[in-house]
């Protein structure tokens, strides 16, 4: 099975106090990101949220237009961000789709989970989960034994990647995420990002992966599963100058300022882990 995972999007409808050379950019740097990022052969293509900047209908229906000119299959999964829910209630952005906004789906390699960790409330940033939505995935965890299980969510468990012990950079730390997820058997990968830095850490039989911002790396996360082994690592798109492109439109986004060391501690290019048997071997 092989997954691509893009960071937050971010793609404005609209910029602030935009002049022709920055729309231009703008048009120029997501349209060649989504291009690359959708062609590239896999079983699923996933965004880990904030694939908006303002939540606009608008915004939604620029990038599902590709989508489904891309893959009819329509193989293409998203986890709510923050940014998602600025302009648009869940419910109509779950009709506006298709998509439920938590989900599973068992395949014969893993267990792909989706969560809705974001809220419907521009004020708050930070990252939470109903009641409902922590019973079905209490019940999740405890259904698949040995499995692998893939989590995609927006925002951080509290206190695991880069700056998730920030105030508002995870999901609350009183919903007690990681005492749900380690009630699973297997090995589990949870993939977030809402913080803009990769990260990557092991806690016991789960790792925890952060993505940085598509508009500070541009880049894809590729994830093989084969022959009971796992490799996740980062690729930089070439498609076009995203880096000036970024520079360019960047200043007219509202409420998003480029990390200044969106890059962590690993290099874009290198191998994050490999996974087999249980054991996790870093590759340089």
């Amino acid at each position: 099975m092989r997954l691509i995972v893009m960071g937050d999007l971010h793609y404005p409808a609209l910029l602030v106090e935009a002049g022709d050379q920055m729309i231009e950019a703008r048009d120029a740097f997501y349209t060649a990101y989504l291009a690359e990022f959708l062609d590239f052969s896999a079983d699923y293509h996933i965004s880990i949220g904030d694939l908006t900047h303002a939540g606009e209908p608008l915004e939604f229906n620029f990038i599902m237009s590709k989508v489904q000119k891309a893959l009819p299959q329509r193989r293409f999964l998203y986890a709510l961000g923050n940014h998602d829910t600025h302009a648009c209630s869940k419910a109509e952005l779950e009709a506006t789709t298709g998509q439920k906004r938590y989900l599973a789906i068992e395949e014969e390699e893993a267990v792909l989970l989706v969560l809705d960790t974001a809220r419907e409330n521009p004020d708050h940033w930070g990252g939470m989960m109903d009641e409902e939505q922590m019973d079905w995935l209490r019940g999740q965890m405890n259904k698949y034994g040995q499995k692998t299980l893939l989590v995609f969510a927006h925002h951080p468990v509290y206190d695991t990647t880069a700056r998730s012990t920030e105030p508002m950079m995870s999901l609350d730390p009183e919903l007690d995420l990681w005492s749900v997820l380690k009630e699973h058997q297997g090995q589990g990968i949870y993939f977030n990002g809402h913080n803009h830095v990769q990260s990557v850490i092991q806690r016991d039989q789960w790792h925890f992966v952060q993505i940085a911002a598509v508009p500070d790396i541009p880049a894809v996360v590729l994830v093989n599963l084969q022959d009971q082994q796992m490799s996740i690592h980062t690729v930089e798109l070439q498609g076009a100058n995203y880096q000036e492109l970024a520079r360019t439109f960047v200043k007219g986004l509202y409420d998003y300022e480029p990390h200044p060391d969106a890059k962590g501690d690993h290099d874009s290019t290198e191998l994050i882990f490999t996974l087999s048997s249980g054991k996790k071997e870093m590759t340089p």
